[in-house]
């Protein structure tokens, strides 16, 4: 069997569970996705479930895993200093954020970007601002 293309085939059960509302097998999933990327070493494939958990974490307001799961998405991404990743769980955490006005994970982000707490607080204000400037979504009918 190909063990790789197998975390891949769980990412997309989890798509479709996600959709179905389907909250608890979907994390069952990306554990089972996360495990492969662990035993390869994918570090992308790592940061991406990561993120999708965080999301999936987000969306049943589990902020907590929220919170470590996007922390696990930029500490990887930093690693590898993408700076598309990074500016993309950047804005995943100004969210969170936003939400629940957690000062830990402020010094929590500073401390895996190498930078200021101010620097990271003006950075969250920065794109708060930019999501407030988008208009709504229209209203599901």
């Amino acid at each position: 069997h190909d063990r790789p293309s197998l975390a891949t085939s769980y990412l997309n059960l989890c798509i479709l569970e996600q959709s179905l509302r389907e909250y608890e097998l979907a994390v069952s999933l990306y554990q089972q996705a996360l495990d492969l990327y662990i035993e390869f070493n994918d570090r992308y494939g790592q940061a991406s479930t990561y993120s999708q958990l965080g999301l999936l974490s987000e969306e049943v307001e589990e902020f907590e895993p929220a919170k470590a799961y996007h922390l696990q998405d930029l500490q990887i991404s930093a690693e590898f200093n993408d700076q598309r990743r990074i500016a993309f769980t950047t804005d995943n955490l100004a969210r969170l954020y936003e939400t629940t006005q957690d000062n830990d994970l402020v010094q929590q982000v500073a401390t895996v970007l190498n930078e200021s707490i101010e620097a990271v607080q003006q950075r969250f204000a920065a794109l708060s601002a930019a999501s407030a400037d988008e208009p709504d979504p229209p209203a599901e009918a």
